[in-house]
């Protein structure tokens, strides 16, 4: 995954996984406000990526250069396919 936070530092952003779900936030809230001109940098994002089958979430780096940030998840072993259960007929 990646995604372009500019102007975001890595102590305004936050990666996490919880129930295959890899979720980005960041939060900028810096003002800069002078008597003759008004820049406002601030702001909050989230985005969220349901991991793959297989993906080993022990297995993720994240690497913030220029502005992007990449998150990397590292891919196990494929899950075995669907377990059939046999219906018991009664009677």
């Amino acid at each position: 995954m990646r995604a372009e936070l500019p102007g975001m530092s890595p102590e305004d952003t936050d990666v996490f996984i919880s129930d295959g779900v890899l979720t980005v936030q960041a939060e900028r809230t810096e003002k800069d406000v002078t008597k003759t001109h008004n820049e406002i940098g601030y702001g909050a994002m989230s985005r969220s990526v349901t991991l793959p089958p297989g993906a080993d979430e022990d297995d993720v780096t994240a690497d913030y250069t220029d502005g992007m940030l990449t998150v990397s998840v590292g891919l196990g072993a494929e899950k075995a396919e669907a377990k059939h259960v046999e219906i018991q007929h009664g009677g």
